[in-house]
This record gives C-alpha cells, sequence and structure tokens, in this order.
C-alpha cells in the first residue's frame, strides 16, 4: 500500500513539474469581446454593447519567484454601441491604444492575472446629423484566466476603463497569443 501511494505521489510530482506553462519573452495576440457603454446623454440614459476588437503586443518576465510580470501594448476598438432615444438613433465610436502592466500568478499551464494602465482614447457621439469629438486618456483596469498549450494562450478577461465624461465602460473579451 506504502509502495502504491509513493508510485502515485511521485507520478503526480512529475506530472505537475512537467507541467507547460508560459515562457517569458515576446508575445503578440487578437481578441473579440463585447463592450458596454452607459452614459447620460441629456436627461436620458444610453446602456448598449457592441461587438469589440483588439490587437495587442508584449514581454512577459518570469524572474521573480512566484509570479510573473508582463508590459502590453494594445489597439483596441469598442464597437459602435447604439440606442434609439426619442425617435433618434444615438450611437458612440470609441478607438484607442493603450499601454498596460500584468501581474501574473503561473498555475502550471494555467494563470491567473490583475492588469492596470492607461488608454488614450478617441470617441465620436452622432445624434440627430451631428457628430461631437473627444479625446483623452484615462485609466484601466481588469482580470483574468489564461491557458497555454506549447507556444499558444487563449485568455478570457473583463476590463473596465474610466473614461472621463462617461457612466460605464466594460469589456469582457475572449484573446489568444502567441510566443515566440
Amino acid at each position: 500500500m506504502v509502495r502504491k501511494l509513493r508510485i502515485v505521489l511521485a507520478t503526480l510530482i512529475a506530472a505537475f513539474s512537467a507541467t507547460p506553462q508560459a515562457a517569458d519573452g515576446l508575445y503578440l495576440g487578437a481578441g473579440i469581446g463585447l463592450a458596454t457603454f452607459k452614459d447620460q446623454v441629456g436627461t436620458e440614459t444610453v446602456e448598449a454593447d457592441d461587438a469589440a476588437f483588439r490587437g495587442f503586443i508584449g514581454w512577459r518576465f518570469d524572474g521573480v519567484p512566484l509570479i510573473d510580470l508582463a508590459v502590453e501594448a494594445a489597439y483596441t476598438d469598442f464597437g459602435r454601441p447604439s440606442q434609439t432615444m426619442a425617435g433618434q438613433n444615438v450611437q458612440f465610436k470609441l478607438t484607442g491604444p493603450s499601454l498596460a502592466g500584468l501581474l501574473i500568478l503561473p498555475l502550471g499551464p494555467v494563470d491567473l492575472y490583475a492588469k492596470g494602465g492607461v488608454l488614450s482614447w478617441q470617441s465620436e457621439r452622432s445624434a440627430a446629423g451631428l457628430t461631437a469629438s473627444q479625446s483623452g486618456t484615462d485609466a484601466f483596469y481588469g482580470a483574468g484566466v489564461g491557458f497555454y498549450l506549447w507556444k499558444v494562450g487563449i485568455r478570457a478577461e473583463y476590463e473596465r476603463f474610466q473614461i472621463k465624461d462617461v457612466d460605464r465602460l466594460e469589456m469582457l473579451s475572449v484573446n489568444v497569443l502567441f510566443q515566440f
């Protein structure tokens, strides 16, 4: 009985020590998700969502024991959420590049991570044939989980963007990345 327990324990240790995980270095990826937008227009509230797209490049560092760090640059198109109010279609467009830092807890082929950074955004609001444009730089934060097999990773993440003059901008996304 003790011999079988030792064999099982040795097998488990070998399996977990040989588990593939993300390596440090350059990675490139893209994602698709759902952006949810909420804002006040006059006395009414616009709450709409649309498909969002992202491309990103990053560098992962695994020099710190127990955790990994990463720096990531991205460009995100939050789609064109719209809603009809008082018989008129109100449409928003928001895009921009971002820079973020990631704090990653690697658990074999699975990563848990938190991220925070800044988004340099440009927006357009169209209603009744008029378009108003704004731009700025604001903070965002998020969290996610990733799974790695060989050099390919799949990540699911939630992000919340603190855009000035916008009540809420959130994004749920699925991303695929390739490590070099």
